[in-house]
């Protein structure tokens, strides 16, 4: 083995939220709503403005964010790791296998809102790791928190969306359960303003479940921490027709970048890069890389992965494509461009389905379709997935 394999390095805490959509953080331009522990965390980090995950599969994403180093810990015997999460597949999963200490806190559906934020999921969770880390929290340790929550109940306290009401505003849902619908052209705007609320709440008390573990972990003492948080897809918001949870039987989505797009901030332990933004195109796969390296010593004999490249020195190669992947379609990324293939209804001719085109960076939520004013570009973009598709392996599917 490599020194790399056999040295661990520091402490890690990777803090990984299901159905967190980067265009709803202030981090990343939202104004109407205040998430302060996310941007307390990007004024010590570094911000990732065009970060990629391979689809909206969450076993695929997960293998890619953490899979890396969960195959370095083999190689770290000596090395504290601890696994809490409110999802049972990825506790018992082969991801979760790999951890010394696991803690399950499932979360379940709820019929109404928490009165107080520590009855919620979110709370449950989050204390579950407030009261398991210190008994692992020796140096090196790697503590992984994963919260699925935001995909099971909106129970925050109803105090939460309604503070973001205005006076002209009707009163949002009362209900803890979330919506699965379409928006239609003739759509009440007051309802999806509702509903959009009622998520905002929820993701408020995800802010506020992140300062409260930062400030455990910054009250352990000992080595700093490397905190790396990462949203894994982004829950439909309406702005693509699809409004929360697809129910079964439904439509799958499409990969547009409110889906796939994913908020990503590193807060190295050295305070290397502090308060910058990276804007270059990356891949699930290059913050994976990212983590592993950073549970061990780096072998100098091989080239530091694109984010340690960074931190080290500003300098990252970005990604000169991106390919996304769910079960109605395809998207290419890259710069310039989003294309958007979608696949043909089950039963068509087997011929290529509808094809959407986003300037980038303009067209941030992707609302003006160019395909038709565009066919060079189109006949590039489709060449180049092409490629892609020809040079890609399938990988197995558990999480």
């Amino acid at each position: 083995m490599t020194s790399s394999q056999t040295s661990s390095s520091g402490r890690l805490a990777v803090v990984t939220f299901d159905w967190l959509p980067a265009w709803m953080l202030t981090s990343w331009g939202t104004t109407w709503l205040a998430t302060p522990a996310f941007d307390a965390l990007a004024a010590r980090g570094v911000v990732f403005d065009a970060m990629m995950a391979p689809g909206d599969d969450l076993a695929a994403t997960l293998r890619a964010v953490v899979g890396p180093a969960c195959e370095r810990l083999g190689g770290l015997p000596s090395l504290a790791s601890l696994l809490v999460t409110d999802t049972p597949a990825v506790a018992r999963g082969p991801l979760g296998r790999h951890f010394r200490d696991v803690v399950e806190e499932p979360a379940e559906p709820a019929g109404r809102c928490a009165e107080e934020e520590g009855d919620t999921a979110l709370g449950e969770l989050f204390a579950a790791v407030a009261e398991a880390v210190p008994a692992v929290a020796e140096e090196p340790c790697w503590l992984w928190c994963h919260a699925g929550s935001l995909g099971v109940a909106w129970d925050a306290p109803l105090e939460f969306r309604d503070s973001l009401v205005g006076e002209d505003d009707p009163e949002p849902p009362r209900s803890a359960a979330i919506p699965s619908c379409v928006v239609a052209a003739d759509d009440d705007p007051d309802r999806i303003l509702g509903i959009r609320q009622a998520f905002a709440g929820q993701l408020m008390l995800a802010d506020r479940m992140l300062g409260f573990l930062l400030e455990i972990l910054d009250g352990l003492g000992g080595e700093p921490w490397t905190v790396v948080v990462a949203g894994l897809r982004g829950m439909p918001m309406g702005l693509h027709g699809d409004l929360g949870l697809s129910s079964a039987g439904s439509r799958p989505l499409l990969p547009y970048g409110d889906l796939v797009q994913m908020p990503v901030i590193v807060a190295d332990a050295r305070g290397r890069m502090a308060g910058q933004r990276y804007g270059g195109l990356l891949a699930a796969e290059d913050l994976g890389a990212f983590c592993a390296e950073s549970l061990a010593v780096h072998d100098a004999s091989s080239p530091p992965s694109p984010l340690a490249g960074l931190l080290a020195r500003w300098a990252c190669t970005p990604r000169e494509q991106v390919v996304s992947t769910t079960a109605r379609g395809v998207s290419l990324a890259t710069k310039e461009w989003r294309m958007v293939v979608e696949r043909p209804a089950s039963g068509g001719d087997g011929g290529a389905g509808r094809l959407r085109l986003f300037a980038k960076p303009d067209d941030f939520f992707e609302q003006c379709d160019v395909a038709d004013r565009c066919g060079v570009v189109v006949d590039d973009l489709q060449e180049q997935l092409a490629a892609a598709a020809a040079a890609d392996t399938t990988g197995e599917s558990g999480p």
